[in-house]
């Protein structure tokens, strides 16, 4: 384990084992917990939880090497030196956390509000020798038990649409940074709703309810940036990287259009949410923009 982590060691729960008001958390083990979600992120997408990077002129079928790419843009855009101390906010499985880890020696705690994910990242990180440099407890990040200013660093790779209070939960993670410390925002945000047109609308508010996507409607391509603003930070840049991530939505939906079609004809789609977000958010491609927001704490 890293060991002490701002005076707290790495133990069961980062913020005492109770969820912030308003947080869905059955919402979210029906999501995360069904088999059917679990195998296709599995098996799929080798545990990770998030997207793709694809460079113009690279092949849009290796999806595998698009997510190595995408925790390197991700590594970059925190630019911190080795050793710096990095929340994870969503950790998952511990994907994200052990390769910049690895790769860019950063000591990552990981925080999850699902008790499996974070048993498996720990086990992962055993099996991969990172113990060292990861650490992982049970935390909702929108209010975490820890002192101000724990980290150098603190980033969301695709979670911060989950979050109940998307304000609060920035504001949590200013006040857990260092003077000087770095925020990195990776997802997907939807054009306003005043600019979609009402059969996109109609096909994106069923899946935010069943994903339990609350972040995703309270802010817009053009209200996240100002949200980041407001919670404290300095806004180094917005980049709205969709071309980079297109390639992986054309791929995962022309493996999986078919498998899903059959799917639903047995009555069965609704234990595969992973395959519903890649097959019938295609529809939503071009209503739904991928940002990687990047801001400092100033001292």
């Amino acid at each position: 384990m890293i060991g002490e982590v701002g005076g707290q060691t790495g133990g069961e729960r980062a913020d005492g084992g109770r969820p912030s008001g308003g947080l869905d958390l059955d919402g979210l083990r029906r999501v995360y917990g069904t088999p059917g979600h679990r195998a296709f992120y599995t098996l799929v997408c080798r545990r990770a939880r998030h997207w793709g990077w694809t460079e113009p002129g690279q092949s849009k079928w290796r999806c595998w090497r698009a997510q190595r790419q995408l925790e390197g843009v991700l590594g970059r855009k925190l630019a911190l030196p080795t050793g710096s101390r990095v929340l994870d906010a969503g950790c998952g499985e511990g994907v994200v956390a052990r390769q910049l880890a690895a790769r860019f020696g950063l000591r990552v705690t990981g925080v999850d509000l699902m008790d499996f994910h974070v048993r498996e990242a720990r086990r992962l990180s055993a099996r991969a020798a990172l113990e060292d440099r990861t650490a992982f407890a049970w935390g909702d990040f929108h209010e975490l038990d820890l002192p101000a200013g724990s980290f150098d660093g603190v980033y969301s790779m695709e979670t911060l649409c989950h979050a109940h209070d998307p304000a609060r939960a920035l504001a949590e993670f200013h006040r857990l940074l260092r003077p000087g410390g770095r925020l990195v925002l990776l997802g997907p945000a939807a054009v306003p709703r005043a600019e979609m047109p009402d059969t996109q609308q109609a096909l994106l508010e069923p899946y935010l309810d069943a994903m339990v996507l609350p972040g995703a409607r309270r802010y817009t391509t053009r209200t996240l940036g100002p949200l980041v603003t407001g919670a404290g930070f300095r806004l180094e840049e917005e980049l709205d990287a969709t071309r980079f991530y297109l390639p992986t939505t054309e791929a995962l939906y022309a493996y999986f259009r078919v498998p899903y079609a059959v799917l639903r004809r047995l009555g069965a789609s609704e234990h595969w949410l992973g395959l519903r977000s890649t097959v019938e958010m295609y529809e939503l491609r071009h209503h739904v923009a991928w940002m990687v927001h990047t801001a400092v704490k100033d001292g």
